[in-house]
């Protein structure tokens, strides 16, 4: 015979199959299998312990790790404390640095007069001239202006070198 086509009566005079009394001792078996205990925060806790051993970490060497941790962060921002130490040290000193050279500049072109009037004249009108040619004729004179400051620089440069040396002679 197959399971669940024979009924059975039981004692209260209903019928119940075969399948129904293989599922009911099944659910038996598995409901048997976790710990009938008022308490099962012992088995969670139990059962956790049970997984960590098996993953191969053991609570020391978590410990370990943690420890590990914490002291990497607190290298890590000591370095960062440390690097921002120094850049407002750098900081400072480039304020400073730019100060006393935008005072020794301006002493510096004070010191030329009027001469200088006549130079930064000189250079808007010929930037007034050069912008009112058509671009191509633009890009030609601006490169050639370009050539033309550089070798006063450069003249500049050896007037300055020449008048070092005859100073310290």
């Amino acid at each position: 015979m197959k399971k669940g086509t024979t009924n059975e009566s039981n004692e209260d005079g209903l019928t119940e199959s075969n399948t129904d009394k293989d599922s009911s001792t099944q659910n038996k078996e598995s409901v048997a299998d976790i710990p009938k205990t008022d308490d099962n925060t012992e088995y969670i806790k139990k059962e956790k312990t049970a997984r960590k051993s098996n993953s191969g970490v053991k609570i020391e060497d978590y410990d370990l790790i943690v420890s590990g941790v914490k002291d990497a962060t607190n290298s890590f921002k000591d370095v960062i404390l440390s690097i921002s130490k120094k850049a407002h040290e750098i900081k400072d000193k480039a304020e400073e640095t730019f100060t006393v050279g935008a005072k020794r500049d301006a002493r510096d072109i004070q010191a030329l007069g009027s001469h200088v009037e006549n130079i930064t004249k000189g250079f808007e009108e010929t930037m007034i001239e050069i912008s009112k040619r058509n671009y191509d004729d633009q890009k030609k004179l601006l490169k050639g202006y370009k050539k033309l400051l550089g070798e006063q620089i450069n003249l500049i440069n050896a007037r300055i070198e020449l008048v070092k040396r005859l100073k310290s002679r």
